[in-house]
């Protein structure tokens, strides 16, 4: 169960009535139509579920993940999902949309290669360095394997940041180097304390900033602790607009983006997963029947006792 999907469950948000959700998924597959090459019946897969033109300047362009056709002919979004016996995926092509599972990977785990990707694409955007002090704001799904993907890609300090002491913990065993519980001191100020006060002694001093928490006071804090010249990227939706601290963007003239989905991280994620760098299991904390998964979506809205719960058909 993703984030956007609890967006989904509550609010109806990206999805009509009806729609059956679950782009986050692994399987083997049963029946396959006869243009589809490289892969046989049986095969263990894994699939980016995002369907692109390949006609539009983004496609164009080799930003097919941000196709002006959007979502609407997507599996989960307009297509039906995987929170189902069977899923049909539409238009194959193996190493696009399609990921043979390596046999070292299990099925839980390559269920999250999706997630993973996101993570990433968010990472790969920030662009880490081994001198770089990154925080992590959030500790859900993304935000926890943002700081295993920060690691895996180099960056020199992880500072994750988040109220729930369950994911502080598993942040601190996935490679944050040190953790800040945002419910017992004042987050800005920690960072600060480790960093150093930013220019002209106004926030903090990290060089890279990822916003993956979804709650606009957060983004605005992560406005406060990047430094001059830092990278903000914003890994999270949120509910309704959010006020930002406009001039410290530019005073500082910093670089902030949004960092949405996946460009091509699909291969990247199995090979990290397959060698061990990077670990999906520990993010798995529930896994639910097909026939309970209202009982699942109410354990993933409880920040205090879940991170990732999985619904096994």
């Amino acid at each position: 169960i993703c984030g956007s999907d609890l967006h989904s469950y509550l609010e109806g948000a990206f999805v009509a009535p009806g729609q059956v959700m679950g782009h986050e998924f692994s399987g083997k597959i049963v029946e396959m139509g006869k243009e589809v090459q490289g892969v046989k019946i049986g095969d263990r897969v894994t699939v980016m579920p995002l369907t692109i033109c390949g006609r539009c300047p983004r496609c164009l362009e080799g930003s097919s993940h941000l196709c002006e056709i959007g979502l609407a002919e997507s599996v989960a979004y307009g297509l039906p999902g995987a929170f189902a016996e069977f899923v049909r995926v539409p238009n194959v092509i193996l190493g696009s949309n399609l990921f043979k599972i390596p046999d070292n990977v299990d099925d839980a785990a390559a269920a999250l290669v999706e997630p993973l990707a996101v993570a990433l694409h968010a990472a790969k955007m920030s662009a880490p360095g081994p001198s770089d002090t990154c925080v992590v704001l959030g500790l859900g799904s993304i935000g926890l394997n943002t700081v295993q993907m920060l690691k895996a890609l180099g960056a020199g300090r992880v500072i994750g940041i988040d109220i729930s002491p369950v994911r502080l913990k598993l942040a601190a065993q996935l490679g944050a180097d040190i953790t800040i519980n945002g419910r017992e001191v004042d987050a800005l100020e920690a960072v600060t304390e480790i960093t150093g006060p930013g220019a002209y002694g106004v926030g903090a001093r990290a060089d890279i900033v990822i916003e993956a928490s979804g709650v606009g006071a957060l983004l605005n804090q992560a406005v406060s602790m990047t430094r001059a010249g830092g990278k903000l990227r914003i890994a999270a939706l949120y509910e309704g607009d959010v006020m930002v601290p406009a001039n410290q963007i530019v005073q500082k003239e910093m670089s902030v983006s949004g960092t949405f989905a996946y460009r091509g991280e699909f291969a990247q994620v199995l090979s990290l997963l397959a060698s061990g760098r990077i670990q999906a299991a520990p993010v798995i904390t529930h896994t639910f029947a097909l026939d309970d998964i209202e009982q699942a979506f109410r354990t993933q809205l409880d920040k205090d006792v879940s991170i990732k719960v999985q619904v096994a058909p």
